[in-house]
């Protein structure tokens, strides 16, 4: 093998390696006269993007942009993109195409797209940057009007963040018409902080949001009020009568004023001045509770509430009640002349009131919702006595005095024996 063909395949074989190559071409004799000398440079060069009229885009949600990133080096450069996340990539996904070119086309642009994208050509002779955006008008985080409630002293924090790119300057014009866009009040993100507020920082604030894109405003409305508190509140524990209305008070003062709540113990929770079933809660907040009975007893909870706070006022009842139990009665049998009114007292007590019926020998029941029956001589008076007006034999048999509330019944009978009227002379 001669020297110029070992040269010549060498240059065959380095042909995938980029550069500039010399062959030397020596007769084998002179190789043995004079050494050989074989010199290979290697050409790079470092990466180069092609320049572009425009490195921004302004661009409705909704829209598609493409930044182009052509870049010439040698060895020809790698394209990587840096997202505004700081996200790297190299190829296209789901949300980002990337041409062979090393452009990049954003679809169907959304708000959280906004931002810096850096096109990246790299190769082993260096690296290349070009810094490209998509600009964003200012948006409020929440863009809707407040009004804010605070309590007079306490820290109160107004909330103006806002997202667009260019990052938005905030502004803030207070009540007095006092305008500015920095200082200890103000927090990065444009929060403003009111320390220890007064009635007199109450007002209309103005938050503004700037950058190259355009101008918003919102405007935030402070309230200083007063926490609630309950003016009335009871001493121990509410006695109330079984059958008896039962009235909770719970007045209130404070700024803005605050509406009553009701929590009874079954755990249900009146909010508004209503009448559901036995309950009925009034404007001024009292809760009147109809017809009570033993299973109203327990803690009442009041609140008083506002958006400067809450007060609270827990009420114990207990309820009185006790089953009837007759304490005046008739004998236990009567004698009675035909003709002769007769009287037959009853008299109970119980929590709630008795009610007082009587049964009588044909079994009917006469009771003092009734008092009396038309076709029948007994009278019925509300205190529970009962008067037999015009006594014939027929009334004759046991009558029963009967006592009764929802806890229980008492009960006495007596027995009517006739007795003839004497003859008259």
């Amino acid at each position: 093998m001669t020297l110029r063909s070992t040269v010549k395949r060498q240059e065959h074989q380095s042909q995938r390696s980029p550069g500039v190559y010399q062959t030397v071409e020596l007769s084998t004799a002179l190789f043995s006269l004079m050494p050989m000398h074989l010199h290979i440079t290697v050409v790079t060069a470092a990466p180069r993007i092609r320049p572009t009229s425009q490195t921004y885009a302004r661009v409705k949600p909704g829209g598609n942009v493409r930044f182009d990133c052509e870049a010439f080096g040698e060895p020809k450069p790698k394209i990587l993109w840096l997202l505004p996340t700081n996200d790297v990539i190299a190829a296209s996904n789901e949300l980002y195409l990337m041409h062979v070119n090393g452009s990049l086309d954003i679809r169907d642009v959304k708000l959280i797209n906004a931002g810096e994208y850096v096109c990246m050509a790299r190769n082993p002779a260096g690296e290349n940057r070009k810094v490209y955006n998509i600009l964003r008008r200012p948006i409020f985080k929440n863009p809707y009007n407040e009004r804010i409630v605070s309590q007079i002293g306490k820290t109160t924090v107004l909330n103006c963040s806002a997202d667009g790119y260019p990052i938005p300057e905030i502004t803030w014009t207070l009540p007095n018409g006092t305008r500015f866009t920095g200082g200890h009040h103000l927090v990065k993100n444009g929060t403003l902080v009111i320390y220890n507020p007064r009635k007199e920082d109450a007002g209309k604030y103005r938050c503004g949001a700037k950058n190259l894109m355009g101008y918003i405003e919102k405007l935030i409305i402070l309230d200083v009020g007063q926490k609630p508190y309950i003016l009335t509140r009871p001493r121990g524990i509410i006695r109330s009568v079984s059958g008896e209305p039962l009235f909770l008070h719970c007045l209130s003062d404070g700024s803005p004023t605050p509406r009553i709540y009701w929590t009874i113990p079954g755990g249900h929770t009146l909010t508004r001045p209503q009448v559901l079933g036995r309950y009925q809660l009034l404007e001024n907040g009292t809760l009147v509770v109809q017809d009570t009975t033993l299973h109203d007893r327990g803690n009442y909870i009041c609140r008083a509430r506002s958006d400067a706070g809450e007060a609270v006022l827990a009420v114990p009842v207990i309820i009185i009640a006790y089953p009837p139990r007759i304490t005046t009665g008739p004998p236990p049998s009567v004698r009675a002349v035909t003709g002769t009114p007769i009287q037959l007292n009853c008299a109970a007590i119980g929590i709630p009131k008795p009610e007082i019926s009587w049964e009588l020998p044909d079994r009917s029941v006469l009771s003092a919702a009734e008092q009396g029956r038309p076709m029948g001589s007994e009278l019925l008076h509300p205190q529970g006595t009962l008067i037999i007006q015009r006594p014939t034999a027929s009334d004759s048999g046991t009558y029963k005095c009967l006592a009764k509330n929802h806890l229980g019944t008492d009960s006495k009978l007596i027995e009517r024996n006739k007795k003839k009227a004497p003859k008259r002379l």
